[in-house]
């Protein structure tokens, strides 16, 4: 159950994704997936309900608009969750209803009812709340600010929680005073999207970012420091997949618009996961180049391991729990946060470097098979749910 896009997205969707996979494997496991409202940003058309992979899907909420008609259809919108929970559940087995997200007013109401049914709860924390922006959504700002609220309160929700940082792991450790386990629950990478092929630069060079466009993202920085290149580097291209808000989109636009190498800069949009996968593999550098701000250091980037996987070499910004894989210069290059001098500097040394790339990229890729792959991470899972 959460508030993410589904069976079309990006970050949350894969990482959800991922998991579903790997419990499907094991067998002896039903698993539905309740999705709350969708998110305010499209990516790609999705039948609100449906089948993917063999898991069925139910959207509730969809439909609710921040007008008077919210508060008739917000009223339906709980009544569809407590139904679809009720009928989900199975007698005589282990019921437990995963929350990707924390409580908040979007879905207390569903997961009290779902403790009086029985059901277990597992939540997967992968940001801070105290650091979500800003949302010109009535209702975004109301889920935040009770996200706030409820978080603190975890303990009396949570029979379970997996987080994806260590800042993370200690803030909800502390919230949970021992009442309920807290597991580190990395990010994960499904290696069959990826087949490390070990050639060398395209010609022209291809520089690659891909997600959204959020501030923490830096990709402004990443548009400059790649003109700096360009000053000095003729055969390199900049491509761009993905999508944000429509006001970050107006954002990267114009900085598109305005850049003397504009014509070296193609923004593809947001692509399915073949197309992606397809484009991420065929590019030469990638580029996680987060600023220091402290969303992008509270959490940790689904989008690295991705990265690392392709066997490319990364350029990753030195955030959050980075640190703790990644060695510059050996499995990537990281940089410190937010500087465009930083990136430039590693683009070029890359580019400049070709035998020093081709190492770094598969020294990546290695941390990232033994650190992330998806069959590992979710083998923790289902432990985790077992437990419970």
């Amino acid at each position: 159950m959460g508030h993410f896009q589904y069976p079309h997205g990006m970050a949350n969707t894969k990482r959800v994704q991922n998991s579903i996979d790997y419990l499907m494997r094991t067998g002896n496991i039903d698993i539905k997936v309740l999705l709350l409202r969708g998110e305010r940003v499209k990516l790609a058309d999705s039948e609100p309900c449906g089948i993917h992979r063999g898991v069925e899907y139910v959207t509730i909420g969809a439909d609710i608009e921040p007008n008077i008609t919210a508060l008739y259809k917000s009223m339906k919108y709980f009544l569809d969750g407590m139904a679809y929970i009720k009928r989900s559940r199975r007698r005589r087995q282990k019921n437990i209803i995963y929350v990707y997200d924390h409580p908040s007013t979007d879905n207390v109401p569903i997961i009290l009812f779902g403790k009086i049914l029985g059901y277990k709860f597992v939540f997967d924390i992968v940001e801070d709340v105290d650091f979500v922006g800003h949302s010109p959504d009535i209702f975004a700002r109301i889920k935040n600010a009770s996200g706030k609220f409820f978080y603190k309160r975890l303990g009396f929700f949570a029979d379970a929680a997996i987080v994806i940082s260590k800042h993370l792991y200690q803030k909800t450790t502390a919230i949970a005073k021992n009442r309920f386990p807290v597991r580190l629950y990395p990010i994960s990478v499904n290696f069959e999207n990826f087949d490390f092929a070990g050639q060398g630069f395209h010609d022209p060079i291809r520089i690659f970012y891909g997600g959204t466009f959020g501030e923490k993202d830096g990709v402004e920085n990443l548009i400059c420091a790649f003109e700096t290149v360009c000053s000095k580097h003729n055969n390199v291209n900049l491509i761009l997949t993905g999508k944000g808000s429509p006001g970050r989109m107006d954002v990267i636009e114009k900085s598109i618009i305005r850049s003397d190498y504009r014509d070296r800069i193609v923004y593809k949009g947001y692509l399915g996961n073949g197309d992606f996968y397809d484009c991420l593999n065929s590019c030469d550098i990638l580029c996680m180049t987060r600023t220091g701000s402290g969303f992008a250091n509270t959490g940790f980037p689904f989008k690295l391991g991705e990265y690392l996987a392709t066997g490319k070499p990364v350029i990753a910004s030195k955030v959050s729990d980075i640190g703790e894989y990644l060695e510059d210069r050996k499995n990537a290059v990281v940089i410190a946060p937010g500087s465009i001098g930083a990136i430039a500097e590693a683009i070029e040394f890359l580019i400049e470097h070709p035998d020093e790339a081709y190492r770094i990229g598969a020294n990546g890729r290695e941390t990232a098979k033994n650190n992330f792959d998806a069959a590992t991470v979710g083998e923790k899972l289902r432990q985790i749910l077992m437990a419970v």
